[in-house]
């Protein structure tokens, strides 16, 4: 999923489900930011350097080989094993292989991870575990390792690593697309995306509301589901009306809409110069450090990177096994 479903439709369920504006924004912000947490930092304080962990590679068409960790911990989460067996009876492929690391939409795994986060009340674990689940849907059937599992057809395709979806490219991340995933069976091959961020919208409102004690929250949910559908609208090939859809989000949210800025906590959090000694060289270097040295640990950017840390190892723990089984570091 884009920034259409992780910040917009994000903020729009959480709303719904009882939290806050304020508790909203945040939410998506944090969710939406797992996209954006691209680069690492060397953070300088007083005593000591502080630095960030990234949750996405630069480019997520071109993942990097070093970051391979960080792909089945945020962004396809493997079920557990029975279920990686019950989800292929369903959509089988056509070489009937099945995969541990295989992503299924709204499995227990991702389901404990968003319910610690909602137990813990932090509000940043909760949005990066709102991303973590949101994708198991999207990215259903694929893994998130290099494996020819995630291999498509199509002369250009070959050129893309097979490492998620990078060979579907940006098909499974868009709401209101249509495609095919040829690696299924002919009667389970055709894709429509609707039906699947619909399900994942259910499903985090469930979450949510197993938090919030939501009243009439069943009643609440089928409306929510019927307004989204509106909302994402009808087929839309290759996401040409992507604005008209934003446009509905926001007007659903109504004044209190806040825009998502992909800056705004980093630039809140950290000031930035050029290092002296390396100004008028071919290697000008950027020195980072803390607006306030007292006040850092308050802010958005640095809770964010402690809670990716806290969510990266309990993901980590939960999927002890399955790593095991594997040759990723």
């Amino acid at each position: 999923m884009d920034i259409e479903y992780h910040y917009y439709i994000t903020y729009i369920i959480a709303r719904r489900a009882g939290f806050s504006g304020d508790e909203a924004y945040k939410i998506a912000y944090a969710s939406q930011y797992v996209d954006d947490n691209k680069f690492d930092y060397n953070i300088h304080g007083v005593d000591e350097i502080f630095v960030n962990a990234v949750s996405q590679t630069e480019d997520i068409t071109k993942p990097k080989e070093s970051l391979l960790r960080i792909y089945p911990l945020f962004h396809f989460l493997p079920g557990t094993l029975d279920e990686v067996v019950a989800h292929y009876k369903r959509y089988p492929r056509r070489d009937g292989k099945l995969h541990i690391f295989n992503t299924i939409p709204g499995n227990s795994n991702a389901k404990s991870l968003m319910e610690t986060a909602l137990h813990s009340s932090n509000l940043y674990r909760i949005g990066i575990a709102t991303h973590m689940l949101a994708d198991t849907f999207s990215h259903q059937n694929f893994v998130g390792i290099r494996d020819e599992c995630n291999a498509m057809t199509g002369i250009l395709v070959k050129l893309l690593p097979a490492i998620g979806h990078a060979k579907a490219k940006f098909q499974p991340d868009w709401p209101a697309h249509e495609w095919t995933d040829d690696r299924c069976i002919a009667e389970c091959a055709h894709v429509v995306n609707k039906t699947r961020f619909l399900e994942a919208s259910e499903c985090i409102f469930d979450q949510y509301c197993s938090h919030t004690a939501l009243a009439n929250a069943e009643d609440i949910k089928m409306t929510l589901k019927a307004q989204l559908s509106e909302m994402i609208g009808e087929k839309d090939i290759n996401n040409k009306k992507s604005k008209d859809r934003l446009a509905r989000y926001k007007t659903s949210i109504g004044e209190e809409f806040k825009e998502y800025k992909k800056d705004t906590w980093f630039d809140e959090a950290i000031k930035f110069e050029r290092d002296p000694m390396t100004v008028g060289t071919s290697e000008v270097q950027t020195i980072y450090s803390w607006r306030d040295q007292d006040t850092f640990r308050g802010t958005d950017w640095y809770q964010f990177q402690e809670a990716v840390r806290t969510h990266q190892n309990e993901a980590e723990k939960i999927l002890q096994p399955t790593f095991a089984m594997s040759d990723i570091a």
